[in-house]
């Protein structure tokens, strides 16, 4: 993990673990960051999404430019806000709502990149600080599902690569034209079978790029934490489905290339959640144990729905955010409830491929 990273990380711990072990009543502190999903709908049908069989549903239910920017007021200016989806770009007022949150908070922001043009992209880069720590647009992280066709076939639309792949150069370009170093850029991928063999390929590309992140992801199979709807208790004390994977030696092959590698590429190469190449294989393989995690992260982080509705990671509801402050939601008692719960279970069996959880080692130590 990088010098970034390790701050971050760093950070993110002691934001969670002083009220995780002091403070009973399940309350926490100001949170690190909020993801707000600003819609659930995709121009883009990716293979391993969750949400996009249920997006005809879903399409009508995202809220207008005012409400949005009233809930962006109500985020504590210290939290970081990362605009997620769906695809935040099919929205035609995103770029508004960066710039107003970008006015009083660090944000972030996750795109497929297809819906990007030389317009956009030089709208985001007017938007960044010269520090990381000061407000302003930080990050883009920039799906990247496989080389060529392999892209187009995980994310089942023909041509997608190549826009994205130009995209990548365009803002390559217009970032140095601009000489900046923000925002930063994320190279994201999650781990399947159709890409695994892939995985150093992708890393060339953020070398071509001239990134400064790649980050897999590892394959996540809970459906119930989109922000789609109130859940069950069921939902996070059932393990998720199984993963579909049976290419372990080429996953193998591909993370002893990575680790082989990482003092050599200019950039910090990242795994959601942290663990080591080993307990990935394992998950691939559907034989992590779950004992041998903890999570922290509903004391450092929340999601915001579409609709409004904050939650701490599976969709419970802790309060629309157009009708409550942001505290009355984050330390109201339904998230305190779910943070007590957690506590005392330390994970969840739902929770197994979550990119949040804490890999503890072998036996939970």
């Amino acid at each position: 993990m990088g010098y970034l990273g390790r701050l971050y990380h760093a950070v993110d711990l002691a934001t969670a673990l002083v009220p995780y072990h002091f403070v009973k009543s399940g309350r926490a502190f100001t949170p690190l960051r909020v993801a707000l999903m600003v819609t659930h709908r995709c121009n883009l049908r990716c293979a391993m999404c969750m949400i996009v069989e249920r997006e005809a549903e879903l399409r009508e239910k995202d809220l207008t430019t005012s409400e949005l920017k009233l809930i962006i007021h109500k985020i504590p200016s210290r939290t970081l806000v990362t605009f997620t989806g769906g695809e935040p770009f099919v929205r035609r007022d995103i770029l508004e709502l960066l710039r107003f949150a970008a006015r009083d908070h660090r944000v972030n922001l996750i795109t497929n990149g297809a819906l990007l043009n030389g317009e956009k992209i030089s709208q985001l880069l007017a938007l960044a600080p010269k520090r990381v720590f000061q407000k302003g647009l930080i990050l883009v992280g920039v799906s990247v599902q496989g080389i060529g066709e392999t892209h187009d076939a995980v994310v089942r639309v023909k041509g997608t690569f190549d826009r994205v792949r130009a995209n990548l150069e365009t803002f390559r370009e217009e970032r140095k034209k601009w000489g900046k170093s923000l925002p930063l850029l994320d190279i994201k991928s999650v781990i399947t079978e159709e890409n695994v063999a892939q995985m150093n390929d992708i890393v060339d590309l953020a070398v071509e790029m001239e990134a400064d992140f790649c980050t897999f992801q590892i394959v996540n199979t809970q459906d119930s934490s989109y922000g789609i709807e109130d859940v069950p208790e069921e939902a996070y004390m059932t393990p998720p489905v199984p993963v579909r994977f049976e290419k372990i030696d080429t996953l193998r092959e591909q993370l002893e290339k990575i680790e082989a590698r990482r003092k050599e590429v200019p950039f910090e190469i990242r795994f959601n959640p942290i663990l080591p190449p080993a307990e990935i294989v394992r998950r691939y393989r559907n034989a992590i144990n779950i004992a041998d995690y903890g999570c922290y992260v509903p004391w450092s982080t929340a999601h915001i729905g579409p609709t409004g509705n904050l939650f701490p990671c599976y969709s419970i509801n802790c309060g629309n955010l157009l009708e409550k402050t942001f505290d009355e939601a984050w330390n109201g008692e339904a998230f305190r409830a779910f943070r007590r719960k957690l506590r005392e279970a330390k994970i969840f069996p739902g929770c197994e491929g979550c990119c949040f959880i804490s890999y503890r080692g072998r036996g939970g130590k």
